[in-house]
């Protein structure tokens, strides 16, 4: 198995939301894998802080946001921000 290079909560504030979603995914199915079978408490921890972070890039108030302004014909640049900048996360 190729190693992983795991999201961490900097990345929140550092990457967009559309160069994390690719990531997450990827780390999303490592996870799976890895919950599979028994963990030892530091791959617990690490999988507790993945969806942590998960759950800050899939927030379903600002992806409703962003839907509305979508169909609104507003660009509102949301998968251009980074969803813990300047506080935002969650929302």
């Amino acid at each position: 198995m190729t190693p992983i290079r795991h999201l961490a909560r900097a990345d929140l504030a550092q990457l967009t939301r559309a160069e994390l979603f690719s990531r997450a995914a990827e780390e999303s199915a490592y996870w799976k894998k890895r919950t599979a079978t028994e963990m030892a408490e530091q791959d617990l921890q690490a999988y507790l802080k993945f969806l942590h972070i998960a759950a800050t890039l899939h927030d379903p108030r600002g992806l409703a946001d962003h839907l509305s302004n979508v169909i609104n014909g507003h660009d509102d640049d949301y998968l251009d921000e980074a969803p813990d900048a300047a506080g935002q996360a969650p929302r």
